[in-house]
């Protein structure tokens, strides 16, 4: 398809036979290509399109003979973020407005987390995990990290004062403590109190990144 022009008579005569759908007519190319906003008609040859404009036309054709499960391999690997965007729009389009089911493989956590229902974490051709995006951010650690002058007489504060030991020193300044029940506001009295300087305190959560690396045993994304 390199040098092809991306025009509709195009499409439809290549891949009629590859998608295995014998009525398949310029109707389904055309609205397959407006789905991904590309032109209907456009002189440009394939080698000319931008990577994104690949992306969006390798959706498109999968897409034109309405499938019912999609399945889509890195779909957003080697785009800017504007064409992620487009991308993870033209993906719930197709699941909200068309009720398709699509089967994502991606080593782009942060994307998938933005839109999977459900999510089955491989390492190494194994599925060690299978659930609802819900399910797995409900057992994802909630954390309060403290960025302070002295972590270590923190940490030793919060021990004696509260009877917890769930809490790591990462260094001299930063404290995680992962009991949230305690008041942050509190904490922070404490320190002052205490003649501990605070530079900030949020709470925070570990990522799906985080998680695949904990159940992984942290050895990256590969």
């Amino acid at each position: 398809m390199s040098e092809y022009m991306i025009e509709t008579h195009n499409l439809t005569k290549r891949y009629g036979n590859q998608v295995s759908v014998s009525n398949l007519n310029t109707g389904y190319v055309k609205g397959a290509l407006e789905l991904v906003n590309l032109p209907y008609r456009d002189k440009k040859l394939f080698s000319e399109y931008s990577l994104g404009m690949k992306q969006r036309l390798a959706i498109a054709l999968a897409v034109m003979h309405e499938p019912e499960v999609l399945i889509l391999d890195e779909p957003i690997n080697g785009l800017d973020p504007i064409g992620i965007a487009e991308v993870r729009s033209f993906i719930r389009e197709l699941c909200d407005a068309r009720g398709k089911t699509i089967l994502i493989s991606s080593h782009i956590l942060s994307e998938i987390s933005l839109l999977a229902d459900d999510i089955g974490i491989i390492d190494r051709g194994v599925l060690l995990e299978e659930e609802s995006l819900k399910e797995l951010e409900e057992k994802n650690a909630k954390f309060v990290h403290f960025i302070i002058s002295d972590a270590k007489k923190a940490a030793q504060l919060i021990g004696s004062l509260f009877q917890t030991k769930n809490m790591r020193i990462a260094d001299n300044y930063n404290l995680y403590l992962y009991d949230t029940s305690l008041s942050v506001a509190k904490m922070n009295r404490i320190f002052m109190e205490n003649g501990i300087d605070i530079k900030e305190a949020h709470l925070c959560e570990d990522t799906l990144e985080d998680y695949f690396k904990k159940i992984t045993g942290g050895e990256g994304i590969a």
